[in-house]
């Protein structure tokens, strides 16, 4: 702690001591102590239920869709109703959802876990191999999917009950309307959810290897809400002049959801929070950046949050004036690390607007470390305060702990931290002792502030000297006309590796790797300065969200 950052762990202080709204106790969880929010609903059923006191209040729009609170939760208990007396759901049923962003998807979800179901969202950008991979380790026994998504379930396993959100009516399978149309469905018995039943399948991101199924427990996910809420009330004791005067206007809080609803970032910190807290969705089926413009401006949208690439689209783009801005409040980005570049453009083209980072993983249901406001226009390079709940350990290659302040791999135990990896039926041992390694390299800086280095799969040694990519990523993104970058290790047989990049310019963008290496020796170390340096005008890969694929990457462009 500094005196710069002070008045921020005063008041994490203030919101976690005894009795107040936020207070933290220990409590242990099969054996394992851990930090936790006391006051923190006992289920997702209990935390959800607040949204329905906001009846006729404006809940989701989407495309030419306009659902209300009361629309959208009576939608849900026909659901709910079905579910249980027609196809006979128990508690720990497991649910799989398959589709784009769209109101069904959210209908699905919330039945699914107030059943006691299992709700498993799966990765809509699959085709059939990744959707078959998904259904298998899951041992979903129904799935909520729409018709693209059907004909790739169809050819994986013909008898998987299927409901069809997209058709009114069709004789090969369920449709989801005429459910949702019925009158006087039987009411259903409360089911009794306890707080370490699970409630969550979700598969991690998977940008190396095959995605697991992160097993999240309602226990889990009420301390990962209660968490987006405390980042909330932290921002507001210490951003309170701003924070003031955007509740003093007369603004009505809007929220565009444009990522995926199957990742954790669109579905608990956009979607859920915002259903229980009475605020206004905007859902587009997917990342467009004419509809996100557009939409921005027809219907003054305050909130915008997605990942770095995303943002640097929308605020670079030509036609993002000052009219997209006037209305903002604010505009975050969450996946990976803020690239210097969107901090400039927040600065320059947001206007009042909060803007904030952080950093999470799906196993920890997005809690880790974040902040929003003045500590973030500050620090735009970190990644933000750890959470209270979130305990945080950083190790060498051997798992010994390295001295404070130095940069190690990234381990984590927490409340809001699942139990294990689900697959065929078994739940694995994973964490172990409730400690989980993260794959991420950081440390925590002597004002408390989180920075993350980067991956540890992608760390270049190079002649022993230790290169971290995002490092070297910054300094490129700097240089003019470069739209996106990949930097990676190249096998050498003399240093171990060097460092590659592989460079997008903008359309209007000319360089050369000599002129690319002449600006990176003003501005880094001579050893990490790229030796290879290749130019493509295609997209680089990037997984659901939004992160580069860097064994694709590496494998394509330099074997």
């Amino acid at each position: 702690m500094s005196e710069f950052t002070k008045p921020y762990f005063d008041a994490v202080a203030q919101l976690t001591a005894p009795t107040a709204p936020f207070e933290v106790e220990t409590v242990v969880v099969k054996g394992t102590p851990l930090q936790a929010f006391k006051h923190a609903e006992k289920n997702l059923g209990e935390f959800l239920a607040a949204g329905r006191h906001h009846g006729d209040a404006l809940f989701l729009q989407y495309q030419s869709e306009v659902w209300s609170y009361s629309d959208f939760f009576q939608a849900v208990d026909q659901v709910c109703g079905w579910l249980v007396n027609e196809r006979g759901i128990i508690k720990g049923d497991r649910i799989a959802i398959a589709m784009r962003n769209r109101p069904e998807w959210l209908i699905a979800f919330v039945a699914t876990v107030t059943v006691g179901a299992v709700a498993v969202p799966l990765n809509s950008w699959g085709k059939a191999q990744e959707l078959a991979q998904g259904l298998e380790d899951s041992e979903a026994c129904l799935v909520f999917c729409d018709n693209e998504r059907l004909a790739y379930i169809r050819s994986l396993n013909g008898d998987l009950p299927v409901v069809l959100v997209d058709d009114t009516q069709r004789d090969d399978v369920t449709c989801l309307q005429p459910i949702l149309a019925r009158s006087g469905t039987k009411p259903v018995a409360t089911v009794s959810v306890d707080h370490h039943d699970p409630a969550i399948l979700m598969f991690t991101s998977g940008t190396s290897g095959r995605p697991k199924g992160a097993l999240l427990t309602h226990f889990n996910c009420c301390q990962a809400l209660m968490n987006v809420e405390f980042i909330g009330a932290g921002t507001y004791m210490t951003n309170t002049e701003e924070m003031t005067k955007q509740l003093a206007s007369s603004i009505t809080p809007k929220t565009l959801l444009a990522v995926p609803l199957f990742h954790i970032s669109g579905l608990l910190s956009q979607a859920l929070i915002n259903l229980r807290h009475g605020r206004a969705l905007y859902m587009m089926y997917k990342w467009d950046i004419s509809d996100a413009l557009r939409i921005i401006i027809d219907e003054q949208i305050t909130v915008v949050m997605g990942a770095p690439v995303m943002l640097l689209e929308l605020l670079k783009h030509p036609d993002f004036t000052d009219a997209h801005a006037a209305h903002l409040t604010n505009v975050s980005a969450g996946g990976a690390a803020t690239p210097e570049r969107l901090s400039e453009l927040y600065a320059s083209k947001t206007g009042t607007a909060m803007s904030g980072g952080g950093w999470g993983m799906t196993e920890t249901m997005g809690s880790g470390a974040a902040f929003t406001g003045r500590y973030f226009t500050d620090r735009p390079d970190a990644s933000g305060f750890p959470s209270p709940i979130v305990e945080f350990d950083f190790r060498d290659e051997d798992g010994v702990a390295v001295e404070s302040g130095e940069p190690g791999e990234i381990w984590v135990r927490s409340s809001a931290a699942i139990q294990g990896y689900f697959c065929g039926g078994k739940v694995s041992d994973e964490p172990v002792n409730g400690w989980m390694a993260t794959g991420d390299i950081g440390y925590v800086s002597h004002e408390g502030l989180l920075y993350i280095c980067g991956r540890v799969k992608d760390l270049i040694i190079r002649g022993g000297e230790n290169i971290y990519p995002s490092e070297v990523e910054s300094c490129l993104l700097e240089y003019p006309g470069c739209e996106e970058v990949a930097v990676v290790g190249v096998q050498h047989d003399t240093w171990g590796e060097e460092v590659g990049a592989v460079i997008k310019l903008e359309a209007t963008g000319t360089a050369n790797a000599s002129a690319v290496q002449q600006f990176c020796k003003h501005r880094l170390a001579s050893f990490k300065v790229p030796e290879h340096v290749v130019f493509t005008d295609q997209a680089l890969p990037r997984n659901t969200l939004q992160k580069l694929l860097k064994p694709t990457i590496k494998e394509h462009y330099f074997g």
